[in-house]
């Protein structure tokens, strides 16, 4: 997606390393959010915020630069085999952020042909290849394909809760896992029709199963009841890096005060919503 800030991005990539001739690259990646897992299966997807990069060959040093922070990455590469790259995030401390930093870098230096920096993709690689634009990726016992994600005239909204579950046992987590796979079945099979209302219905249901027998902390556990009870929210689920709600797009800012509302009445501090689709 190139937005204004994609704009701010690329002149602060020229202030930094000049109007010199070459092809300018540009690279956008989603965070990944983990939907529902039951370890043999999930389904996961981009979130609209994440990493916006830019990137020119040049040299024989590829420098990488945060701009958010203006950290420096420089490494010597050879035969004129450098790059010059300028990314930033669109919120800072979210988790997953810096490994789809990493992701996005080095898909900048695929696209540049100048090799691969770092580990594999891993989450970020399948939600990006998968789950993105308006698809969800399914990860069936090995086999990864895209679903349709229809969110139309919906939104997503995340509040940050920081630590989202605590240990539970293995039993627990055993019994949870065996049902879990059941919902995420249940809502692949309506996602390849476009059946967006069983997801929802199977997010709801995994979610009370999930507060039930994988002690979630009592942040989270605030935020999601609050999210249950505002108007417009249709699905809410403790996940990965937060708690995702889903909410009609018309009913977004109410959903968005009253969730605010209840949380900070809870847990006597305000919360961090944002809002990522």
């Amino acid at each position: 997606m190139y937005t204004e800030r994609s704009v701010e991005l690329k002149s602060d990539f020229y202030g930094r390393y000049g109007r010199t001739s070459g092809t300018l690259y540009f690279e956008r990646t989603g965070v990944p959010c983990t939907l529902m897992d039951s370890r043999t299966r999930m389904l996961a997807f981009a979130l609209g915020c994440g990493i916006r990069a830019y990137g020119r060959a040049y040299g024989d040093v590829i420098k990488i630069i945060d701009s958010s922070s203006s950290k420096c990455d420089i490494c010597f590469a050879p035969d004129g085999m450098g790059a010059q790259i300028l990314y930033s995030r669109d919120i800072n401390g979210l988790r997953f952020m810096d490994e789809t930093a990493q992701y996005t870098v080095n898909k900048l230096l695929r696209r540049m042909h100048r090799g691969y920096r770092g580990q594999s993709g891993g989450l970020c690689e399948l939600c990006d290849r998968y789950g993105s634009d308006g698809w969800c990726a399914y990860y069936d016992r090995g086999t990864i394909s895209r679903l349709p994600l229809p969110l139309i005239k919906k939104n997503v909204i995340l509040i940050r809760v920081g630590r989202t579950y605590r240990t539970a046992p293995d039993d627990a987590r055993s019994r949870f896992n065996a049902t879990e796979q059941q919902r995420i079945e249940a809502a692949a099979d309506a996602l390849r029709r476009c059946r967006t209302d069983t997801l929802f219905d199977m997010l709801n249901e995994s979610e009370r199963y999930a507060e039930r027998l994988l002690h979630p902390t009592h942040n989270a556990l605030y935020a999601a009841e609050a999210a249950r009870n505002a108007e417009g929210v249709v699905a809410a689920r403790i996940c990965d890096i937060g708690v995702i709600c889903i909410s009609e797009a018309d009913k977004t800012d109410v959903a968005v005060s009253e969730i605010g509302a209840e949380y900070e009445q809870r847990a006597g501090y305000p919360a961090n919503i944002l809002i990522v689709k």
